[in-house]
């Protein structure tokens, strides 16, 4: 079937694109992007006075499934990824059984195709269960599509193992997504470590602890030449150590979330867990260099760290409630409503950050508008007002900050290889 989007403000920041033009679809492919198309039979979609982008890129998900799926599942996940605007995710490996087999690489990706609704590339553990002893079986892992390694959600790795698993991702040109936070540091704190954490009587979660870890990190894909992502940067300082290292070549590249980019550590004063994420929600100096990273392109990408849990685990006293939240749904009108409406980053930027730069850290063929390209398209509407109700999320992780909350822009299509799967906020795949 043929789609025609007519009239949108198209934006694509890999090929440097800002006009008003169409966009003809066949064969779930891009045809032809210019002005004024005509095309017989075709299904038109009326995208006058909306952004026509390419399809956001999610590269830090937790979907939970295999054997969580009280959490979630890749169907319930990948429809909250199309409610978003998503259309492609990238899942983290902290699941039951961990993913560091081919096995299980090609279980989640059988899996997708089967259930899911929008793209899913895998992402394979860098140690075996996550226990940071032992090299998982990377090279496997990657033959079988696995698009990167980490061990976010797992024990902190130690330096010997780190270097030998760049030395090793770097054969294979793939990145190492890290999450920096030094254990000894960070492990009993569950607030920000500030002025706050010791009013409130709540143990700090230090931003050093970060800063140490990202520090280690750059410096050891530094010394072996590879690949290091810096996963959901919190921290000042760390910003400032990923600006240094990119200005001496070295290869690194980072991501935020939108929740540090738009809220601060104020928010854990109502004790709701659902402000409850590791590495905490900082102070307003780190919020500001956090945007000052991403305007000047230290930061290069924006990631949700969607982390959704069952409601009677986050249903708890603070300190003993699980860290993470949902995260799809809310991102992308959290972003425009904290950094653009309020002229902080333009638009191009926000996209790029979603779309081309978290394709090219991971390697794959997205995150652009251009004749050939799969056709993963995502409709924003910059200036839609809603506000945020958990309860008709289609996660099934219902907890967020952001509840309740008055938001300025929201997906309103999102298009898969040329399929339509949301249309005005509803998942239109089944």
């Amino acid at each position: 079937m043929k789609v025609l989007i007519k009239g949108g403000r198209v934006i694509s920041p890999a090929t440097k694109a800002d006009m008003v033009c169409d966009i003809l679809i066949e064969n779930g492919k891009i045809a032809a992007l210019e002005p004024n198309l005509q095309a017989e039979g075709c299904q038109v979609i009326d995208a006058a006075g909306l952004v026509v982008a390419p399809g956001l890129i999610d590269m830090h998900v937790h979907l939970r499934e295999p054997g969580q799926e009280a959490k979630e599942d890749i169907g319930s996940g990948t429809r909250a990824a199309a409610a978003g605007g998503f259309t492609t995710v990238a899942c983290m490996p902290n699941t039951s059984p961990t993913v560091d087999s081919a096995i299980l690489v090609n279980g989640i990706k059988q899996r997708a195709a089967a259930e899911g609704v929008v793209n899913v590339q895998v992402i394979g553990a860098l140690s075996k269960g996550l226990e940071g002893k032992e090299l998982a079986e990377i090279g496997d892992m990657i033959a079988s599509g696995a698009v990167a390694i980490s061990d976010d959600g797992g024990k902190y790795v130690d330096s010997s193992l780190l270097k030998t698993a760049l030395e090793y991702t770097g054969m294979f040109d793939k990145v190492i997504i890290s999450h920096c936070e030094d254990a000894s540091l960070a492990s009993e704190g569950y607030m920000h470590e500030g002025a706050l954490s010791a009013k409130l009587g709540m143990k700090g979660r230090p931003a050093v602890a970060e800063e140490i870890a990202a520090f280690r990190d750059i410096m050891l894909a530094e010394y072996t030449g590879s690949a290091v992502h810096i996963a959901h940067v919190s921290a000042k300082g760390t910003v400032e150590l990923i600006r240094q290292a990119k200005q001496r070549g070295v290869k690194v590249t980072a991501e935020t979330t939108p929740h540090y980019l738009s809220l601060t550590d104020e928010v854990v004063s109502s004790f709701n867990t659902a402000t409850k994420v590791n590495p905490p929600i900082r102070s307003e100096e780190h919020r500001q260099a956090l945007i000052a990273g991403l305007k000047d392109g230290t930061l290069d990408a924006i990631a949700t760290d969607h982390a959704p849990h069952a409601f009677e685990e986050k249903d708890r006293e603070y300190r003993f409630a699980p860290s993470g939240f949902a995260g799809l749904e809310t991102a992308l009108g959290v972003v425009l409503t904290a950094l653009y409406h309020t002229g902080k980053v333009g638009l191009s930027e926000i996209i790029a950050s979603f779309t081309v730069n978290p394709a090219r850290i991971l390697g794959i063929d997205s995150g652009a508008l251009a004749v050939g390209k799969d056709a993963d398209i995502t409709i924003i509407d910059p200036d839609y007002s809603w506000t945020v109700d958990s309860s008709a999320f289609y996660t099934r992780g219902k907890y967020t900050p952001f509840e309740g909350k008055q938001l300025q822009g929201k997906a309103v299509g999102t298009i898969v290889k040329g399929k339509q799967v949301m249309v005005n906020g509803l998942v239109v795949s089944e």
